[in-house]
C-alpha cells in the first residue's frame, strides 16, 4: 500500500515543507507543532497542526495551564485544515478549547463564517477531546472530531496521513506517516518499543521500516528520556510489582499514579481482584479517564470492583485499594489533600500504605518531597520509586529505543521533538550519529524542508521567527496577561504598601489637613515601613506643583518608594489612592 501511496504523492510538483515550533521545543509539554505547504491545483496555501496541549505552572500565581499562542496558526493566506491528535495525554490535546475559542475570535474579528475545524484522533483520545469541548461549550458547529486508526489513509487537505500504532503510557497512541509535497515525514509521537505491552499493541516497528524502505525525507521524534540509558521497561514488569506489594499490605493502600495511564489502571484492577479487595477512586481526572476508558472498551473492571468512598468506610481496611492523582504534588489534587489530612473522603494515618506508582516531572520535585514528608509525619508507610525502582516505568523511549527508531525510520533529515534545549542538542547530536542531517528547533522558529536535491541531500534551513510563546490561564478559565503575572510575581517577592491620602482645607489660609492612611502588607517590619512612608507622603503632597491628580499620585509614590529604600528597607509595591475635594487639593499644592 505504500509504495502506491508513496508514488501517488509525487505526481505532485515537489515544493517545500514548512515546520513551524508552536510548543514542546525546548521545553517539556505544551506539545504543538504546524506543518505548512501548498493546497492542490489553485487551493490557498495550508496548515495541519499534530497536536495541541498545555502544560501546568511550577510556581502559584494563580495561573491553572499554560496553552500555546496561536497567533502564528492564522497569519498569512494559509487554510488551517484541522488538527491530528497523536494521544490523549494533557500536553497534547489540551489546548484544544483554547484554539477553538481563538479561531472563533478571528472569524468574528473578520465577520466570516467558516466551517467547523476538523480534529482527527485514535477512538480514546477523541473521546477525551470530545470532553475537552464540551466543557468549554464548543459543539459540532465549532469542531468536527473524527476517529482514526492505524493502517488507515486520510487526507487533510493537501496533506495524506496514516495512523502507526506506538506503544507509551496511555492506550490509543499512535505516531504519523505523512505525505507532503517535500517528502515523506515521519512523526512518532510519544513512544517507546515494549516488547509486550498489557494490550498487546506493541509499536509498529515493521511498517516504520518500511516506512523507510521508502524513502522518509525528515522524522520528527521524542527526546525525553534521551538522556537515560538503556530501554524504559515494560508496564507487565510495574504490574508483577505492584501486585507483591499490595498483597503483602496488612491494611489501606492508597496508589498514586498519572489518571491517564489506562495500562496501569487494568493492572491495578487485577490486582485488587486478585487480593481481594475493592477499587476507590479519588479524583476527578481518575474517574474520567476510567468512565471514557471503559465506554469505549479499553478498560474492562467488572461491574462490582469499584465502590464509592462512602462505601468504602464501611469496609475493612484490609479489602480496599485506593487510586488517587496529584503525584506531582498539585494543590487541588487528591493525593496532596491527603498528605495534608484535608480529604474530605479518607483520613491517612498508621497501618496505611502510601504507594506513588509515578516519576517527579522536572519542577515538582520540592513540592512531591514535602508531600511524602507529610505523608510519613501521619504515620504512613511511603513506597516510591527511591525503595521500590520497579513501581514506575516511563512512557517514553529510553536512549537505546531513540536510537532503534532513527535506524528502523533511516530519515535523510532529523528534527528531534519533546525536550527542553539540553535534550534536544542531545538528540540531535545522537540522529547524526546514524547519518542523519539534525537540525535544533525551539519554540517561536521555522524550519524549511525543501524538495530532495539530486544528490539524496535534503534540503533544511531555518526561515524567520514566527509569533510563539504561552498564554496563562487562571483556575476560572481567565486568561491572565504578562503584566499581571510580573505584578503577582512582585508582590510575592517583597509584599505591597498602600497609602490613601485625605486633603482637606485648612482654616482661613492655613495649610490643608492632610490624613495619611498606611496598610502594608507582606513586608519586614511593618510598623516601621508605615512609619517611613507616612511622612514621605506627606512632604510629596506639600512639595507637589502639578495640577493633575495623575501627577500628584506618581509624586507620592515614587517619594514612599525611594524612602523605604533609603532606610534600608525592600522596595515592595506602592498603591496610591487620593479621596478629596478639588479645592482641598489646590489648597495643598499653594502651601509653601
Amino acid at each position: 500500500m505504500f509504495a502506491s501511496w508513496n508514488a501517488a504523492a509525487t505526481m505532485r510538483a515537489p515544493s517545500p515543507l514548512t515546520v513551524v515550533a508552536l510548543g514542546g521545543l525546548g521545553e517539556i509539554g505544551m506539545n504543538c507543532l504546524a506543518l505548512e505547504q501548498g493546497g492542490l491545483g489553485d487551493a490557498p496555501p495550508e496548515r495541519l497542526v499534530v497536536d495541541c496541549g498545555v502544560t501546568f505552572p511550577t510556581s502559584d500565581d494563580g495561573v491553572d495551564l499554560f496553552h500555546p499562542r496561536f497567533d502564528a496558526l492564522f497569519e498569512g493566506p494559509h487554510q488551517l485544515v484541522g488538527v491530528v491528535v497523536t494521544h490523549g495525554h494533557e500536553d497534547h490535546i489540551g489546548g484544544l478549547p483554547y484554539l477553538l475559542a481563538h479561531a472563533r475570535a478571528q472569524r468574528n474579528t473578520a465577520g466570516a463564517s467558516h466551517a467547523p475545524l476538523v480534529v482527527w484522533a485514535p477512538p480514546y483520545s477523541l473521546a477525551l477531546c470530545r470532553e475537552r469541548c464540551a466543557e468549554h461549550g464548543f459543539g459540532a458547529d465549532a469542531v468536527e472530531l473524527r476517529a482514526i486508526a492505524p493502517g488507515e489513509r486520510y487526507e487533510a487537505g493537501a496533506f495524506v496521513f496514516e495512523p502507526v500504532r506506538v506503544a507509551h503510557s496511555t492506550v490509543d497512541a499512535v505516531g504519523l506517516v505523512i505525505e507532503t509535497a517535500a517528502g515523506t515525514v515521519v512523526h512518532t509521537g510519544d513512544f517507546k518499543l515494549e516488547a509486550c505491552p498489557l494490550d498487546g499493541e506493541a509499536t509498529d516497528e515493521a511498517r516504520l521500516r518500511a516506512a523507510g524502505d521508502a524513502g522518509v525525507a525528515l522524522l520528527l521524534s521524542d527526546s525525553t528520556n534521551v538522556f537515560s540509558a538503556g530501554e524504559a521497561g515494560g508496564e507487565r514488569d510495574v504490574a508483577d510489582t505492584l501486585e507483591r506489594i499490595v498483597a503483602r499490605a496488612p491494611g489501606r493502600v492508597v496508589v498514586g499514579l498519572f489518571a491517564s495511564n489506562v495500562h496501569r489502571l487494568g493492572a491495578l484492577g487485577d490486582v485488587a481482584a486478585k487480593t481481594g479487595r475493592k477499587l476507590c477512586l479519588l479524583g476527578r481526572s481518575l474517574r474520567r479517564h476510567a468512565d471514557v476508558a471503559r465506554a469505549v472498551g479499553r478498560l474492562g473492571w467488572p461491574s462490582d470492583l469499584v465502590v464509592a468512598p462512602e462505601i468504602a468506610a464501611k469496609l475493612p481496611r484490609a479489602q480496599l485499594l485506593y487510586l488517587a492523582t496529584g503525584t506531582q504534588a498539585e494543590a487541588r489534587g487528591a493525593l496532596a489533600r491527603l498528605a495534608a489530612a484535608q480529604h474530605p473522603e479518607l483520613r491517612v494515618g498508621p497501618g496505611d500504605l502510601v504507594v506513588l506508582s509515578s516519576r517527579v516531572i522536572p519542577g515538582s520535585e520540592r513540592a512531591v518531597h514535602a508531600m511524602c514528608d507529610d505523608f510519613l509525619r501521619l504515620g504512613a508507610e511511603l513506597r516510591t520509586r527511591f525503595t521500590d525502582p520497579g513501581i514506575h516505568v516511563s512512557g517514553h523511549a529510553h536512549r537505546d529505543e531513540q536510537r532503534r527508531m532513527l535506524e528502523l525510520v533511516r530519515p535523510r533529515a532529523f528534527v528531534p521533538l519533546h525536550g527542553t534545549l539540553h535534550h534536544l542538542v542531545e538528540h540531535a547530536k545522537l540522529a547524526r550519529e546514524t547519518g542523519a542531517e539534525s537540525l535544533v528547533v525551539v519554540d517561536g522558529e521555522r524550519v524549511e524542508l525543501g524538495p530532495t536535491a539530486a544528490n539524496g541531500e535534503p534540503r533544511l534551513r531555518k526561515l524567520g521567527p514566527v509569533c510563539a510563546g504561552k498564554v496563562a490561564v487562571s483556575s476560572t478559565g481567565q486568561r491572565v496577561d504578562e503584566a499581571t503575572l510580573r505584578a503577582r510575581r512582585g508582590l510575592a517577592r517583597t509584599g505591597a504598601v498602600f497609602v490613601a491620602l485625605g486633603i482637606e482645607p485648612g482654616l482661613a489660609s492655613g495649610p490643608p489637613n492632610i490624613d495619611v492612611q498606611i496598610s502594608a502588607h507582606g513586608v519586614c517590619d511593618p510598623e516601621g515601613v508605615m512609619r517611613a512612608a507616612a511622612g514621605a507622603a506627606r512632604a510629596a503632597v506639600v512639595a507637589a506643583r502639578s495640577g493633575a491628580v495623575e501627577d500628584l499620585v506618581e509624586a507620592v509614590r515614587r517619594a514612599v518608594w525611594q524612602r523605604l529604600g533609603s532606610a534600608g528597607q525592600e522596595r515592595p509595591s506602592v498603591s496610591v489612592l487620593v479621596t478629596s475635594p478639588d479645592r482641598a487639593l489646590d489648597s495643598a499644592r499653594r502651601t509653601p
